[in-house]
C-alpha cells in the first residue's frame, strides 16, 4: 500500500510586529497575532534575557547554568554561576576581558619607571646641583 500523500499546508500572513508578510505551515485563524522567524527570534531572546536558568545536564551528569550574557549577547551554557553586576550578567569571558582592561589601566595610571642604579644616582647629583643655583 502506498503512504498517504502529506499535504503541504502554507498561509500567508503578516508580522504582527514588522508588518513584513511571512509564511506559515498551518492554516492561520486570524484571530491571533502572527510573527515572522526573525521576530520570533528576538521576541524569544528578549524573554530569555537577565535569567540564569539551572538546567540538569545527563551528559556531564550535573548542573548547568544557562544565561544571555548582557555584554556579548550570546547564549552561554556554563557550570559556573555567571557574575552579576549592576543587574547584568557577565559571561566569563566578557568578565575575563573587563579585568584586562582595568588591569591595563592601573599599569597606564601608576606610570611606574624602571630606572637601574646610575640613573638614580644620577638623578640624586642633579637634584642636589639645583637648589644650589636658584
Amino acid at each position: 500500500m502506498d503512504k498517504p500523500k502529506k499535504s503541504l499546508i502554507s498561509t500567508k500572513v503578516i508580522c504582527a510586529k514588522c508588518g513584513k508578510e511571512h509564511f506559515v505551515s498551518f492554516v492561520a485563524d486570524g484571530h491571533r497575532n502572527y510573527y515572522c522567524d526573525d521576530c520570533l527570534k528576538e521576541m524569544h531572546f528578549n524573554r530569555k534575557r537577565g535569567e540564569i536558568k539551572k538546567v540538569f545536564n545527563d551528559k556531564l551528569k550535573k548542573y548547568v547554568y544557562e544565561f544571555i550574557c548582557d555584554i556579548c549577547q550570546n547564549f552561554r551554557r556554563a557550570s559556573y554561576y555567571p557574575k552579576r553586576e549592576n543587574g547584568k550578567i557577565w559571561c566569563r569571558e566578557c568578565e575575563d576581558n573587563r579585568r584586562q582592561e582595568l588591569q591595563k589601566q592601573h599599569r597606564e595610571n601608576r606610570k611606574v619607571i624602571i630606572v637601574n642604579e646610575e640613573q638614580v644616582e644620577k638623578a640624586k647629583k642633579t637634584e642636589k646641583k639645583d637648589p644650589s643655583e636658584s
